[in-house]
């Protein structure tokens, strides 16, 4: 696998002088709604910069991002079911898993912090002469690895009872060609073509190019999925002379047994987060040449199968694989959720040494202004230094199948609130004609 971040597309970059830690007043009047105001005014707002694995051909990129249902809360794909635009489904289940290498990020404005209590939402900044005041902000809608059910996540990593082979669609079959609407509520025919995207994704994702038989793998390294943690918690904090060694040597043997009695391939799960952290940290670092304050918030409904905290320590290992091979430039400050995972943040410190410029701490720690507002000078000397005139980049925790950052109420979830209160919709807007003119 290629660890190094991609080269500066110079595709797009936030002006120098744009910053998160102040409040400017934005051209939404006080009683319009943010999300509506900006689909009405595309032209006030950017497309997404778009960073795809290169394994995602650009016609897949255009598609996942065009052809989403308007809505997708606890549903993946559901055959011959017309929806709100009088249209069937347009995305399988392994086109939504194929999301995952697809990281749109933009230039975003806010109406408010998003907050949790009680509920979601956010704290309102308020208005100015009859006009909103926002905050400028990076709005990240990275997929994250859905385990919400059995049917994406899971169907690529799991074993079977035969050998998974995995094939290039790319080379093998001159191109990906994806199937028609109509011929995707086919059973039959969107079964043989999801498996295709499967195998596609084994090829990729893996050393080998295969997943082994369920009753082939050695049992010594079946593991729980706590002995699984523990696992990548070792590598995390083994030393630089031995980590490439101890990585190599056994990652691609190592499988994970879950509660719900399927077994997945770590190596797998790894590279899909390491693809994910080269994908969001190379768009971050193209388009922030003032710096940004990274925060992030683990999956909560889309870790129902694995469990948040492996999927944690997924990531901080990927991080600390792409850490090792690159300096994050413009990265100031990663600021991690660590509520219901108390401890995670001494691993992340040592995924991140390296980056000896960056300060790791709890996401919790930037939001301590009033109401609980973004100010980084509520977080100490350091943090207050580095936050100054930076970018805040903040997630909707988007799902491949709907645009619920366009439909969602606020109160409805993280993607709601973050969609309701922010131009987000506007750029990501499934019909504007720009919409996948930077893919990088």
């Amino acid at each position: 696998m290629n660890y190094t971040l991609k080269q500066n597309p110079k595709l797009f970059s936030c002006p120098i002088d744009l910053r998160s830690d102040i409040l400017v007043t934005s051209p939404v009047p006080t009683n319009s709604s943010p999300r509506n105001f900006y689909l009405k005014n595309l032209s006030l707002v950017s497309p997404p910069l778009i960073s795809a694995s290169s394994f995602v051909p650009r016609n897949m990129v255009e598609h996942l991002m065009r052809n989403k249902r308007d809505s997708a809360i606890g549903v993946k794909f559901m055959p011959n079911r017309k929806h709100a635009r009088g249209r069937a489904d347009e995305i399988t289940n392994m086109e939504g898993a194929m999301h995952t290498f697809v990281t749109p990020v933009m230039s975003a404005v806010m109406t408010g912090d998003y907050r949790y209590s009680y509920g979601h939402g956010v704290t309102n900044f308020g208005d100015r002469n009859g006009m909103r005041r926002v905050r400028n902000v990076v709005l990240s809608a990275s997929i994250q690895m859905d385990f919400e059910g059995p049917h994406v996540m899971l169907e690529v990593a799991r074993l079977r009872g035969e050998e998974v082979h995995g094939k290039d669609l790319l080379v093998e079959n001159d191109g990906l060609e994806i199937l028609a609407r109509d011929e995707k509520q086919d059973d039959g025919l969107r079964n043989e073509y999801d498996g295709l995207l499967r195998r596609h994704m084994v090829y990729h994702l893996t050393k080998d190019h295969s997943l082994p038989a369920r009753n082939n793998i050695d049992m010594e390294f079946l593991l729980s999925v706590q002995d699984s943690i523990t696992y990548l918690e070792g590598l995390i904090a083994a030393p630089e002379s031995h980590f490439r060694a101890d990585l190599a040597n056994t990652i691609s043997t190592r499988f994970t047994e879950l509660p719900c009695d399927q077994i997945v391939s770590l190596e797998l799960l790894l590279n899909t987060a390491i693809h994910q952290v080269r994908n969001e940290i190379s768009a971050l670092e193209s388009m922030c040449p003032q710096g940004y304050v990274y925060t992030y918030s683990p999956p909560s409904i889309f870790a129902r199968e694995m469990g948040a905290t492996i999927l944690n320590r997924l990531l901080i290992l990927a991080l600390k694989i792409v850490s090792q091979e690159n300096v994050f430039k413009n990265m100031r400050v990663f600021g991690f959720d660590d509520y219901e995972d108390k401890t995670a943040l001494e691993p992340l410190k040592k995924a991140l040494e390296k980056q000896s410029h960056v300060e790791v701490c709890s996401k919790n720690d930037l939001f301590q202004g009033q109401g609980g507002e973004y100010d980084p000078k509520e977080a100490g000397d350091r943090i207050s230094k580095l936050g100054a005139g930076a970018m805040l980049v903040v997630h909707n925790n988007s799902d491949g199948f709907g645009q619920n950052i366009e439909t969602e109420h606020s109160r409805g979830s993280l993607d709601g609130a973050v969609g309701a209160n922010s131009s987000g919709a506007a750029s990501l807007e499934r019909e504007r004609g720009d919409l996948v003119g930077w893919i990088f």
